[in-house]
């Protein structure tokens, strides 16, 4: 018995390169926002948790919790206005909504399978997932900052 011949699929596009752009800025971008998210984090954890101990080793002078406390103040606002966390987290969902197209686009599933519209079709999904994840942003920028 013969092996079938596969089905030629085509080469990939334009559409394949603007999913590949989007998804590397998705890509980049989260990891950033998750990288400051954690620094933030961990930096605000450190500077509260040493507050006692300063307290105790330096019980005559407040200058140095007084520094401590409005480092803190900052860095909480700093969170506030950019989102670090919130920003993650739709970038990573939306690299993911690409990567998932792009793995439907190389395979030649639907909504792929037409090499006539494949393209086109690729692009429309993923300017669909970049709108949204903007609407999404949108609100969370529009919100006022968490005290």
């Amino acid at each position: 018995m013969d092996d079938p011949v596969p089905a030629e699929r085509p080469e990939p596009g334009r559409g394949l390169a603007i999913a590949d752009a989007s998804y590397d800025w998705y890509r980049s971008h989260a990891i950033r926002s998750r990288r400051w998210y954690k620094v933030s984090e961990v930096g605000m954890l450190a500077l509260s948790a040493s507050i006692p101990v300063i307290a105790a080793i330096s019980a005559t002078s407040t200058v140095p919790l007084a520094i401590i406390g409005a480092v803190l103040v900052v860095g909480s606002g700093l969170r506030s206005v950019f989102h670090w966390q919130d920003n993650y987290l739709r970038y990573s969902t939306a690299r993911e909504a690409i990567d998932a197209e792009r793995r439907l686009y190389h395979i030649g599933a639907e909504p792929y399978a037409d090499a006539a519209t494949r393209e086109e079709t690729l692009v429309r999904a993923v300017t669909r997932i970049e709108q949204g994840e903007l609407t999404t942003w949108t609100r969370v920028a529009a919100e006022k900052p968490r005290t």
